[in-house]
């Protein structure tokens, strides 16, 4: 599975896309912020306002540690790192997106705040108890085995600490058209309900703490464009298959198929 999720969100030159864009719009290279990457690097429904509620929802401490499972190129990332005051490591399946969230890190000077590696949610390369609190962000739709990914992430958490997920699930019956933004096909597409996430949650021993189902946000996200277009968008990230993958969302999103749901967790 590993070759062909690295096929679909890997692609060569994401930092030399998003710099061109930016410099095409007349940002000073000297200027850059986190926030100028942000159409691109907050690779989930809602953008922004997603990232917020995951940081609202975040019960953390300053000087604490995160790990954040399926980072992508680092925005939520780099996100809760500013916001909340902690070090956030970020762990990708994809080596390209882990380059970028790098470099992109290293632009921003937050280096030293955040800090990222290549490994998979099934097999989490850290030890026991290393992290206060755990985030996966649309992530578990590539997961087939959702028992394992828990209790790697319960494995990783310290007891008493915070596990977040922020996936797509699915809400009703239907069939999917592909490509998502996910997967290029559905034999490699595990959209899941909230109830498989909640007992593969119980059997790792993780406790439920809060359920937000977020599907008025997705309905505003996908069919209301926003007045002033971001300089950098998911296409710099996914390239030109972006609109279709979008667009198909869209209408599964519209048609009560699935829905992006926050669950927390106590470890």
């Amino acid at each position: 599975m590993s070759g062909t999720l690295e096929s679909h969100y890997g692609s060569d030159g994401i930092v030399d896309r998003i710099l061109a864009a930016l410099d095409e719009a007349g940002t000073d290279a000297s200027s850059l912020t986190p926030d100028s990457f942000a159409g691109a690097d907050e690779f989930h429904i809602g953008g922004r306002k997603g990232s917020e509620i995951v940081a609202d929802l975040l019960n953390i401490e300053e000087g604490r540690k995160i790990i954040d499972l399926g980072c992508g190129i680092g925005g939520p990332a780099r996100f809760l790192a500013r916001t909340k005051g902690v070090h956030v490591t970020g762990i990708d399946l994809t080596p390209e997106f882990v380059e970028a969230a790098a470099a992109l890190t290293q632009l921003v000077g937050m280096s030293d705040k955040v800090d990222f590696h290549v490994g998979s949610a099934t097999s989490i390369p850290f030890d026991d108890d290393s992290f206060d609190a755990a985030t996966m962000i649309h992530v578990g739709m590539n997961i087939a085995d959702k028992a394992l990914m828990m209790s790697e992430l319960a494995r990783v958490t310290r007891p008493g600490g915070t596990v977040l997920i922020y996936d797509v699930m699915r809400v009703g019956s239907g069939t999917l058209t592909y490509p998502m933004p996910w997967s290029s096909t559905p034999e490699f597409s595990f959209l899941d309900t909230q109830e498989i996430y909640e007992q593969a949650a119980a059997s790792a021993g993780l406790n439920l703490v809060s359920v937000h189902n977020h599907g008025e946000m997705a309905k505003m996200f996908f069919n209301t464009p926003p007045v002033n277009p971001p300089t950098v968008n998911l296409g710099h990230l996914m390239g030109s298959d972006m609109p279709i993958m979008f667009a198909n969302a869209k209408e599964a999103i519209n048609a009560g198929i699935m829905s992006p749901i926050i669950l927390t967790f106590e470890a």
